[in-house]
């Protein structure tokens, strides 16, 4: 695949992830100026969570019928106006609202960038491009908090709003040259049956639910991190915008340092044997953020370390979750894809504000999601245990008498 496809594919990825981190450390500055709550102003991020949700879900019956091209087009379109609104609101509901159709807009980069990679590739050289996707994916997460800390000391929140719209607008006239990668022959049109038989499909399958699910509970866990670590980092340790930004930043170079590391660990270590090692990744965060919320004044080394290995559990378990995922859809990679983002985001939307912005929410939501994990892990291996038995026994040579 064209390193300049990819480079779109990977930006198109991470215009989630940027706009949920590029206004993070405006968190105080948005409850302080809306006269609101930090409940509050952490569903504006639940809000453009369940967008992109979806966003991804619409996009996908729609790519699977239309090609892939064209809801990109319209979806980049919808984050650029509404990230204008987002700037303009003048209270915090419409604020909530403005997020929300942002996200919507910004799933179609999501699903389609995944969708196009499965239309291209599959197996492990589909690993090696979401892995190579996963550069600008992990960047995102860096960048983006960091340049908004940057952005708060020369601006305000609806400043960090507005480079937003001029990124959307970057990423629209890309999307406009994109190839279409879904030939006419493997379009169907959007029949309620079909797409039902599509979902069924998707949601019956074994490796999709261990896929997706396993990218859905390590994604969970470090969105939980996003929407809570700066009043974490600057309301309990005290760090300024620009130092939470850059510790930001360096804590989630993290995710694209391991989802790197997969090119390495494909030598010796299978996909789900990768997963396997997030699972551990994320348990092993709990126990350190179960610690430092069970201490009075916990030192602010050990609450990074906990949250350091959340986006590292994530990186390394993300890519190979991904592949397992669509790697039996060919012919319906937008629903595959597309369900896959809705579980994604819908968990995370949903953990948010249960976990809320307290250490110790925080370590009992992770310690949770690690629990879920493996017990996921088990279910799935259980399952597919009597199947494999079955094949064996179907396919073994009938013994000889003599």
């Amino acid at each position: 695949m064209p390193a300049a496809v990819l480079t779109l594919l990977g930006a198109l990825t991470a215009i989630g992830p940027f706009a949920l981190d590029l206004y993070l450390a405006a968190f105080p500055q948005i409850a302080q100026e809306l006269g609101t709550t930090p409940t509050e102003v952490q569903l504006t991020l639940t809000a453009c969570m369940i967008g992109l949700a979806v966003g991804q879900l619409v996009t996908g019956i729609a790519s699977d019928a239309i090609g892939r091209k064209r809801p990109l087009v319209v979806g980049m379109a919808l984050f650029l106006a509404f990230s204008v609104l987002c700037m303009l609101a003048p209270g915090i509901w419409w604020l909530i609202l403005g997020r929300f159709l942002q996200g919507v807009g910004g799933g179609a980069g999501i699903v389609v960038a995944r969708a196009v990679i499965r239309d291209r590739t599959s197996g492990e050289a589909m690993i090696r491009a979401l892995t190579t996707v996963m550069v600008l994916l992990g960047l995102a997460p860096i960048l983006a908090p960091m340049l908004g800390g940057v952005l708060m000391r020369l601006t305000d929140w609806r400043g960090v709003f507005a480079s937003l719209a001029v990124i959307a607008l970057l990423l629209l006239l890309g999307s406009l040259t994109l190839p279409e990668s879904l030939p006419l022959e493997r379009r169907h049109p959007p029949r309620l049956k079909k797409v039902r038989a599509d979902f069924a499909a998707v949601l019956t399958d074994r490796a999709w639910q261990y896929g997706a699910g396993s990218v859905s509970l390590t994604s969970a866990a470090v969105f939980v991190y996003i929407g809570s670590s700066s009043f974490v980092f600057q309301e309990v340790y005290g760090l300024s915008p620009l130092q939470f930004s850059v510790l930001f930043g360096i804590n989630a170079a993290n995710f694209m340092i391991f989802s790197q590391s997969n090119r390495l660990l494909s030598r010796w270590f299978t996909p789900q044997q990768r997963l396997g090692m997030a699972t551990l990744g994320l348990s092993i965060a709990g126990v350190v953020l179960l610690t430092a919320a069970s201490l009075d004044r916990a030192p602010i080394w050990l609450a990074i370390v906990g949250f350091a290995l959340l986006p590292a559990s994530h990186g390394v378990g993300s890519p190979n979750g991904i592949a397992i995922a669509l790697e039996n859809h060919g012919d319906r990679a937008g629903s595959a894809s597309a369900l896959h983002g809705v579980l994604q985001y819908v968990v995370a939307a949903v953990t948010i504000p249960l976990v809320g912005e307290k250490i110790q929410g925080i370590a009992v939501g992770v310690c949770s999601m690690a629990a879920a994990l493996v017990l996921l892990r088990l279910a799935v291996k259980r399952a597919r245990e009597p199947r494999e038995a079955a094949v064996r026994t179907a396919t073994a040579e009938p013994s000889t008498v003599d």
